[in-house]
């Protein structure tokens, strides 16, 4: 055969064969798959936390590993924890207090990347008085009114996991108490009647009990308290009309008139100090050493929602969420870092953004920043 010939055989003989099949390339999730266990939750665990949901979504393993306690457990031992707010809103419509968390969108633009999730898992909590307070990755919510009646009942809600745990209960059942934890016990202040020899209890966080605080200095404390929190190993409270401050070393409890020219419901302590939504619509610094009220300068004025708004520290960082307007179904949050210059608190805004639009109006309850 000719050389021409043969070659125009060979040309048709290829060209008739269906063409190799390509190589696929695994990808590097399914690579990932072929790890332990242990090795993928160690690298998750270094991950942030906003971009879980998209992992979870990749495979049935991954969203089984995203969801275990054990990915908390190595966040934090390798110092990925990071601090999330937590937020509970009580519907007008049905006065039933539900549970939030605020999540970051990464790939979102920047005008609009926070948004409030509802947690479905986390446990019912009273129509309201119930008094909270946050430690490390845990809630504690004590006391408040079910079926118009006080309850002494508590539960601890560990975030990582949105499971709980239930507390003995107290020897007083209370409402709108004051609580604070200092030098590992939880001390719950109020809520009853003055008269009550439990009036102040401590909760022992290594015996898991319950004890009655005596010799507490009578001062005129309204029933209900409103807000209250710890500088310094003492116990701020603030209730219908005054200012006190508890310290458990001493047994002593003091009123504060100082307290009173700003504080408001809507505070959180920084650093140390106290910041609140005071007057003109600014927020104020308190400095409990130099005992001295102080603007933060470089903000613009914030809408006027002092009764309305909740305040919460944020890894460092202010985040005030409030209802925009009365009877708005839109809650509006904002962030800003602080910095000291000169002696003086300078804030800078670093998103606002409504966070949730709900069908009916709500109340904001309490925000909570924890660590996870």
């Amino acid at each position: 055969m000719p050389l021409s010939a043969a070659s125009s055989s060979s040309v048709r003989s290829i060209a008739e064969e269906p063409p190799p099949k390509k190589q696929l390339v695994p990808a590097r999730s399914s690579s990932l798959l072929l790890l332990p266990d242990e090795i993928i939750l160690n690298c998750f665990a270094r991950v942030p936390r906003c971009f879980y949901p998209m992992i979870s979504l990749v495979s049935k393993t991954f969203r089984r590993l995203i969801a275990s306690p054990e990915i908390y457990v190595d966040r934090s031992v390798l110092g990925c924890t990071e601090r999330v707010l937590y937020v509970v809103l009580r519907s007008h419509a049905t006065e039933t207090p539900r549970w939030y968390t605020l999540n970051f969108k990464p790939f979102e633009n920047e005008s609009n990347n926070h948004i409030l999730v509802p947690i479905p898992t986390f446990p019912p909590i009273p129509c309201w008085g119930m008094s909270m307070v946050a430690l490390g990755s845990e809630i504690y919510v004590l006391g408040g009114c079910i079926d118009n009646e006080l309850v002494s009942t508590g539960f601890v809600v560990q975030c990582p996991s949105h499971t709980c745990r239930y507390l003995p209960s107290m020897k007083q059942a209370r409402g709108c108490a004051a609580v604070g934890f200092v030098d590992g016990k939880l001390y719950v202040i109020g809520g009853c009647d003055s008269q009550s020899s439990n009036w102040v209890e401590a909760f022992d966080l290594k015996t898991q009990t319950w004890e009655t605080v005596v010799g507490v200095h009578n001062v005129e404390v309204h029933d209900l308290t409103i807000r209250s929190f710890v500088i310094d190993e003492k116990i701020y409270i603030m209730d219908r009309k005054n200012s006190f401050v508890y310290d458990p070393k001493e047994g002593r409890l003091e009123s504060d008139e100082l307290l009173d020219t700003q504080w408001s419901v809507g505070s959180c302590v920084i650093d140390g100090r106290l910041f609140t939504l005071g007057s003109k619509n600014k927020i104020w610094v308190f400095d409990p050493v130099t005992r001295v009220w102080d603007r933060v300068k470089g903000l613009e004025p914030l809408p006027d929602k002092r009764d309305g708004c909740r305040l919460s520290n944020l890894g460092g960082n202010l985040a005030i969420m409030f209802n925009l307007n009365k009877g708005s179904t839109e809650v509006f949050c904002t962030e800003i870092s602080l910095e000291r210059r000169g002696g003086r608190i300078w804030g800078t805004t670093l998103w606002s953004n409504t966070v949730i639009t709900l069908e009916n109006s709500s109340t904001i309850v309490r925000c909570l920043a924890v660590t996870v």
